[in-house]
């Protein structure tokens, strides 16, 4: 018989009784329900919870009980006298600690399954995966608790000076890892922070368990020495944790654009200049970053759900506000000057509350507007403060939408999904004015012109209407369709789809000019979203891209002067972003996206110039 058996067989012997214990604690679920006339759940849920109790219990009870009393009053001498080692003491006493424990615990479970009582610890998870983790969690959890105790009593019952020094650098410790934790991002991006703290959570275990046994065989029959030993090695321990925590953070946190695209992304270009607003995942999380198509800069933004960067309209400029834990009640702002290779983020004195639904910048830059419960405001960045807010409220089926009219005027729009209300907010004269509205209208979906002169609808038809006050200048089509989709050019014209064969051009007051066909092979398109237009590479001459399925897209160049249409690449699509406005001939006109949206690629449909930027080579 080894040493560790023969410990192991001791300390049943000894405390079999709690074994007792639980067999009369197995009545308690299947009495109580009838007395109470409760359901067969209830019975279920009573069983796992007595049954909880009486695992953690005794492994707790055991953890202070055992080894503990043994050390301070130097009974554990007749074991180290023996021919029985520190580590055959302490696993003996651990295993025995978690064998107790798992068999109170299923004494009193197994007697309600038999009379049949359902298995609830399914329904805390949904995924299988996930319960049956959760039960060997359970297990390990066990003799984790044992070794807690054991530490925690040791170092109260030495009445050691060291305790005071315990528990600084415990509280540390909580503390490096809580800055390592909130180092990760936090929104659409639980599965670092989960391994973070899981991985946290297992590597402290095995510290406890490790300063367990360097308690015992360091500190014997001393329990001074005992305390000692198991701080060295705990505090050792957890520190190396701490600074692995920290380093997976700066793993998480550095991810560049390269990591971004390599699982799917989307980007959003300035209007104007090489730099986009790159979105996806990576490594775990949800990323979202600046980066510049023309020298590969790339700034991670700590960014919450959609909200940000945003930037300005001649692409000198960003702004998002930074994300942190919930709870604060107001965040810093931050920007970056893009136009200079040596600027880093600035935190501006701005303090936004809550993440705004609204971020909107001006087009240099200067004035930033956001909407956040129900309050519109226009902020100086360059003197970073508030200029004017009033309060703009929104129904439950409404949001705010809106852009720059002037260098201290905001136009908003309330969109509901029958009307838009168009208001105007002016900084310099600090009022809001209800311009007009738009009503009998369907759905939320519209776009403006870069000066906000015109507006186009869609839903139920599509019509053109004055931006400033709502009046319809034009129909553009009387009854939806699959196939019409507006999209505006720079200057205020629209190109539209029409019954899937051609595209129809209409100058800013809505009158046709001109009617494209589309070649056959964009013809037969099941849905509006297979013909797509990009942004005017050269005056009068706009890329728009056809995809039949996932694997045949192709790319075409339209020009208004002659009407024709001519394929430039295949494989390519337009980069497009929810209102965004491409400036002629910008950066954005010229931005696609490769095969299966896994590559981003600058390509010039008039020279056939092309370079992949991110991520697969096309």
């Amino acid at each position: 018989m080894t040493a560790f058996v023969a410990i192991v067989r001791r300390e049943l012997r000894e405390r079999w009784q709690v074994l007792v214990a639980a067999g009369v604690a197995a009545f308690i679920p299947i009495v109580l329900p009838a007395l109470r006339r409760l359901p067969a759940e209830a019975r279920g849920w009573t069983s796992l919870l007595i049954a909880l109790v009486f695992a953690l219990g005794i492994a707790a009870s055991l953890g202070a009980a055992s080894l503990v009393p043994r050390i301070a009053n130097r009974r554990i001498a007749f074991d180290l006298a023996r021919p029985v080692s520190a580590g055959a003491i302490w696993t003996g006493n651990v295993t025995a600690a978690a064998i107790l424990a798992l068999a109170a615990a299923a004494i009193v479970w197994i007697p309600s399954h038999l009379a049949g009582s359902p298995t609830v610890w399914s329904e805390l998870f949904e995924d299988p995966s996930l319960s049956r983790i959760g039960i060997l969690a359970a297990v390990a959890g066990v003799p984790v608790l044992f070794a807690v105790v054991h530490g925690v009593s040791l170092m109260f019952r030495s009445r050691s000076a060291r305790l005071a020094l315990d528990a600084v650098v415990g509280a540390a410790c909580v503390l490096g890892v809580s800055a390592a934790v909130s180092r990760l991002p936090e929104f659409l991006a639980a599965g670092p922070r989960i391994l973070c703290l899981s991985g946290v959570g297992v590597a402290a275990g095995v510290a406890f368990l490790v300063a367990g046994h360097a308690s015992v065989a360091q500190g014997r029959t001393d329990i001074h020495a005992a305390h000692s030993a198991l701080s060295t090695a705990l505090w050792t321990t957890l520190a190396a944790v701490v600074a692995a925590a920290h380093l997976y953070a700066t793993w998480v946190m550095s991810a560049g654009p390269s990591a971004i695209a390599a699982h799917g992304f989307w980007v959003r270009p300035a209007d104007a200049g090489p730099w986009v607003e790159i979105s996806g995942r990576a490594r775990g999380a949800a990323a979202t970053g600046l980066y510049d198509t023309a020298t590969g800069r790339f700034e991670r933004t700590r960014t919450v759900d959609w909200r940000g960067p945003t930037l300005s309209g001649n692409g000198k400029l960003a702004a998002w506000v930074e994300g942190g834990d919930r709870g604060a009640p107001a965040h810093p702002l931050r920007v970056r000057s893009l136009d200079d290779p040596g600027a880093k983020p600035i935190a501006t004195r701005l303090l936004i509350e809550g993440y705004p639904a609204l971020l909107e910048l001006s087009d240099d830059g200067s004035r930033l507007a956001t909407w956040h419960r129900g309050v519109l405001s226009v902020h100086d960045l360059v003197a970073q403060r508030t200029l004017v807010s009033a309060s703009v409220p929104i129904g439950e089926q409404e949001e705010i939408r809106g852009l720059f009219v002037g260098p201290d005027v905001f136009r908003a729009y309330r969109v509901g999904d029958r009307s838009i209300d168009i208001l105007q907010l002016d900084a310099g004269t600090r009022k809001l004015e209800r311009l007009g509205r738009i009503e009998g209208v369907a759905g939320r979906y519209f776009m403006t012109d870069a000066s906000g002169s015109r507006l186009v609808k869609v839903g139920p038809g599509i019509g053109l209407y004055d931006g400033a006050n709502g009046a319809l200048l034009a129909t553009l089509a009387d009854s939806p369709s699959r196939y019409r989709w507006p999209w505006m050019l720079p200057d205020g014209r629209i190109v539209m789809t029409d019954d899937a064969s051609r595209l129809r051009v209409f100058d800013r007051d809505g009158r046709e000019q001109s009617t494209l066909t589309l070649p056959p092979e964009c013809i037969g398109a099941t849905a509006v979203s297979r013909v797509q237009i990009g942004g005017e590479v050269a005056p009068d001459r706009f890329a728009f891209g056809c995809t039949r399925d996932a694997s045949h897209r192709t790319l075409w160049l339209a020009d208004l002067r002659d009407g024709s249409i001519r394929k430039v690449a295949d494989g390519l699509s337009p980069v497009w972003a929810f209102g965004a406005r491409p400036a002629l001939g910008s950066d954005a006109a010229k931005l696609f996206y490769g095969p299966d949206q896994r590559s981003l690629v600058r390509f010039d449909p008039l020279t056939g110039e092309r370079r992949v930027l991110l991520g697969r080579t096309p």
